[in-house]
């Protein structure tokens, strides 16, 4: 994911800009999921630069933002409805931060990595056409994402704690994130910290949302004091 700002720039290295609805493939990519390899997540809507970064070879996708969302592979696709749903607003949200107020990779010609260890899980194309309810819950989210005090906010997310989460402050020792405190976790009572143990754990959205808790409402829980406000 990269901002389009440098589309009009003519570019000196390889990008391949598709006709409108063409999907591209990189057929010497190989990114098979583990319980199937007869998959390949090698498939992008948008365009595809190929760059050398610091010695390395990079593809980056450029593309709309909701696109991208919906090859954020967050969620399973047999999650409960409104834990998609809150996935797909703090995925939004996280992207548009790094995109309109800070740069996560500033020496970097792109805006975010596909790698979930530093950014989102992003998986592409291939992604949309088995999780359809990840794209059902990016398009009846539109626009949507979570604000503090009027002003766009950092929304990390993890898969489970230990019966708690991590204030920011405890972890990534931020001071100015008062939205991100340690609340209790009941729903992941007794099993391990898998993660950086910052704000919505998946187990939590897993239990709150077979409780019929809804998307604004485990949001609320997780992030204190937010609001979520629909930009477009």
């Amino acid at each position: 994911l990269k901002n389009g700002n440098e589309a009009m720039v003519l570019a000196d290295y390889p990008r391949f800009v598709p006709s409108e609805g063409t999907i591209l493939r990189i057929d010497n990519f190989t990114n098979r999921p583990s319980w199937s390899t007869n998959l390949n997540d090698n498939q992008y809507r948008g365009i595809l630069e190929i760059r050398d970064v610091e010695g390395n070879l990079v593809v980056i996708n450029e593309l709309a933002l909701e696109d991208y969302l919906k090859g954020v592979a967050a969620p399973a696709e047999s999650d409960p409805y409104e834990k998609i749903k809150t996935l797909a607003i703090l995925a939004r949200t996280y992207a548009k931060f790094y995109l309109d107020v800070d740069r996560k990779f500033p020496s970097k010609p792109y805006d975010a990595s596909d790698d979930p260890g530093i950014f989102q899980r992003y998986l592409g194309y291939g992604y949309e056409l088995r999780a359809a309810n990840m794209t059902r819950a990016v398009n009846e989210t539109q626009g949507m994402v979570v604000t503090y005090q009027g002003s766009l906010v950092k929304t990390p997310y993890f898969s489970s704690s230990d019966g708690r989460t991590r204030s920011a402050q405890e972890v990534f020792g931020w001071t100015n994130t008062p939205y991100l405190q340690s609340v209790a976790d009941p729903y992941c009572e007794g099993m391990e910290l898998k993660g950086h143990g910052v704000g919505l754990s998946g187990c939590g959205a897993y239990g709150a949302a077979k409780e019929g808790k809804t998307a604004e409402e485990i949001i609320k829980y997780y992030y204190q004091g937010v609001e979520i406000e629909k930009l477009y």
